[in-house]
């Protein structure tokens, strides 16, 4: 029983962030991964 109520846990809390993404990239902010190569473009050296 332990074992399924982490799983479901687990589960939960990936479809959570899942969601959050496909929100963030829906609105096109700057992905955490995008954020250097985001800023080069914005601040040419």
């Amino acid at each position: 029983m332990k074992n399924n109520k982490i799983f479901k846990i687990v589960f939960f809390l990936f479809v959570l962030a899942v969601i959050i993404v496909l929100i963030d990239m829906a609105r096109q902010t700057t992905a955490p991964w995008n954020k250097k190569k985001q800023l080069e473009r914005a601040i040419p050296k």
